[in-house]
């Protein structure tokens, strides 16, 4: 069989030298590409998991001007006491989620849900004992052990830095609450790493005047070795949030005793 030649006599085809050129450039364009494309789909995710915000923001405001301006239950039983995951779901046309654990459709990570970030990553089964879902309304709207209603939204003295509703964090066994005591997004971690919030460093929040925002994580942990004093419960104190110069808040007021852990 005869070589095939170009116009100037000389055996077609890539020499080596040429092979390796073209392998590493394609191998740069992967490296470029790739991380340029997990970026796009996690700003994706992040995009979603602020909508998601926004309908919960929408279901607060709307639940406390019926309620006299008086915010839901915090707790995490599903079913019935005023509980938040049985109350808001029906002002943004949702089930609740009592229905969808009864119904054996609970959400779950991976999947398309109110009540799922598309970044959340759990071990968890969800179960009707153990549940799952990826959002929480702050601890801070009640004192511990009551379920009524507790602290009225008029109370706030500023209402766009307070915060009422977050992402919960991945790694947290106790779904549906927080209070920003933890760090970053481990409760049991010994060591401070703001990367580690699920998006680029921060959470997407429900502050007091309903608008939903994202926040980076040492802006609004409150167990962050930068700012050690925040662990303090009740805000009242000269280490609470609203004393250290923290630029976001769990608590309503400077002088707000509660008895959350």
């Amino acid at each position: 069989m005869k070589q095939r030649l170009d116009s100037e006599g000389r055996a077609g085809g890539f020499t080596l030298t040429q092979l390796l050129v073209v392998i590493s450039v394609g191998a740069v364009l992967v490296g470029t590409i790739l991380p340029a494309l997990n970026m796009a789909q996690e700003t994706m995710k992040a995009a979603v998991c602020l909508g998601n915000m926004h309908q919960w923001g929408l279901a607060v405001s709307l639940y406390v001007e019926d309620q006299r301006d008086y915010y839901p239950y915090d707790g995490t039983m599903l079913c019935g006491g005023g509980v938040w995951t049985d109350v808001l779901p029906p002002y943004i046309k949702q089930p609740k989620l009592c229905d969808l654990y009864n119904a054996n459709t609970p959400p779950a990570p991976g999947m398309k849900s109110v009540w799922i970030c598309p970044s959340a990553k759990t071990n968890v089964t969800p179960t009707l004992a153990i549940p799952y879902y990826a959002y929480a309304i702050s601890t801070c709207l009640h004192t511990l052990g009551q379920q009524r209603a507790v602290f009225q939204r008029s109370r706030m003295i500023s209402p766009a830095t307070t915060i009422i509703f977050c992402e919960e964090p991945d790694s947290d066994p106790t779904f549906g609450i927080t209070n920003g005591r933890y760090i970053a997004e481990d409760p049991a971690a010994t060591t401070y790493n703001p990367s580690t919030g699920r998006h680029s460093g921060g959470l997407n929040f429900v502050m007091g005047d309903g608008h939903a925002q994202w926040i980076r994580v040492e802006d609004y942990c409150r167990r962050c070795p930068a700012d050690p004093g925040t662990e303090n419960d009740s805000g009242a104190g000269p280490t609470g949030d609203w004393h250290v110069g923290r630029p976001y808040h769990w608590w309503f007021a400077p002088n707000i005793a509660t008895q959350i852990n």
